[in-house]
């Protein structure tokens, strides 16, 4: 009876699907073709992974802690056990972060714009085990690197890759097709694979502890930063600071991704806005941003009323969603910047899309279980195309 009604659901939400798209008066009927078929994919993947969720810790208390940091800042093979070392720095009061920084208030706002100096950090989970990937952080490290606002630390956390890909001269590492980190860029080996929830909130403690960043970008490493990239999050972020008359309680930013190749699915991703977050129909901002392409200002308030991406999360699906709406039970509110432009290398073949949408559908559970009204907000959200409503020739 339940795998009956389980199916009969699975074609409502196809029929429905469909339906939307068919309606959809930018797209040419190839198109809606081509997009019906993909959009089938998605919806029995996502519908497989919520019938079948993985076996996972269930959510803990609120708020996930930040990992903290009690020594100085290591390099070399020390840094090896940088990560396993913050989890026993944990503790179950508030960590004291406030002799660690300094957060942006309004009155930093009461100059130009050209004036406006940050520190700004970015944060990447790192997981390479083809060399397919090996290529892809290279080229995100190159496009960080040519950013036209220098940031004060670039964090990469290696989550255990299986697969070598940076020089190393304590192990004696030295082929030409590994990668050499530049200035200002910081690798964090983790010796256990915890997921990229748990290496995002590793580099944010890193961040906010030992390099004092006020604002903190993350994006992955299959993606690449256009180069005004950190730039257009700062001046979002002085924007937001400039419309503030009281102490400030932070910000979330979410900027837009696009599809770096040119293949259906790149475009089907783009149409759809499939890492662009929703907008939500009361005008209160965004439902959430997709951790890729996020950018987050620090306060007090955030570190111990919202805390870090929760790690019970184990893969990169809806542990955004969850950290968003935190925010928001919080009255830190998630805003879109538009020109803040990244480039998402799409797995594109049909089997890596539906296993794409499986593994959203099977930790869709969890961010309901925490936040019961999810779907509601859904219902009242609308998705962000990549690219401007167009017809598709």
């Amino acid at each position: 009876m339940t795998g009956t009604v389980e199916f009969q659901n699975l074609c409502i939400s196809i029929a429905y699907e469909v339906k939307t798209v068919m309606r959809d008066t930018t797209l040419s009927f190839f198109y809606k073709l081509i997009f019906c078929f993909l959009k089938i994919v998605c919806v029995t993947g996502f519908a497989l992974g919520r019938n079948h969720p993985e076996n996972r810790t269930r959510a803990p208390s609120l708020p996930p802690p930040i990992p903290t940091f009690s020594t100085s800042k290591r390099r070399g093979g020390e840094e090896a056990e940088a990560a396993e070392e913050s989890k026993a720095n944990l503790t179950d009061e508030t960590p004291d972060f406030e002799s660690q920084f300094r957060e942006l208030a309004p009155e930093d706002a009461d100059v130009e714009l050209c004036e406006f100096r940050p520190k700004v950090a970015v944060v990447a989970p790192i997981y390479v085990r083809t060399p397919q990937q090996r290529k892809e952080v290279l080229e995100l490290i190159s496009s960080l690197a040519n950013q036209t606002y220098k940031v004060e630390q670039v964090i990469l956390v290696d989550d255990c890759s299986p697969m070598p890909w940076y020089l190393s001269s304590a192990t004696g590492q030295n082929e030409e097709n590994l990668v050499k980190l530049p200035a200002h860029t910081r690798l964090v080996r983790r010796p256990k694979n915890h997921g990229p929830a748990a290496a995002r909130s590793l580099g944010l403690g890193l961040a906010i502890a030992e390099h004092q960043a006020q604002i903190v970008n993350f994006i992955d490493s299959d993606c690449e930063a256009e180069s005004h990239w950190v730039e257009a999050m700062v001046a979002a972020h002085y924007s937001e600071l400039k419309k503030k008359t009281a102490a400030s309680d932070g910000a979330i930013l979410s900027g837009l991704t696009y599809g770096y190749g040119n293949t259906f699915v790149d475009k089907f991703h783009d149409h759809f806005g499939t890492l662009n977050g929703r907008i939500k129909m009361n005008g209160e901002g965004l439902l959430y941003a997709p951790s890729c392409n996020i950018s987050i200002r620090i306060s007090m308030n955030l570190i111990t009323q919202v805390g870090g991406f929760d790690e019970s999360f184990p893969k990169a699906a809806f542990e955004d969603v969850d950290f968003c709406m935190r925010a928001t039970q919080c009255g830190i509110l998630t805003q879109c910047v538009p020109n803040a432009k990244i480039w998402h290398k799409y797995q594109t073949s049909i089997p890596q899309l539906f296993r794409m949408f499986q593994r959203y559908g099977a930790s869709e559970w969890a961010v309901i279980e925490r936040h019961p009204y999810y779907f509601e907000m859904y219902g009242t959200s609308y998705h962000i195309p990549s690219q401007a409503p167009k017809i598709i020739s």
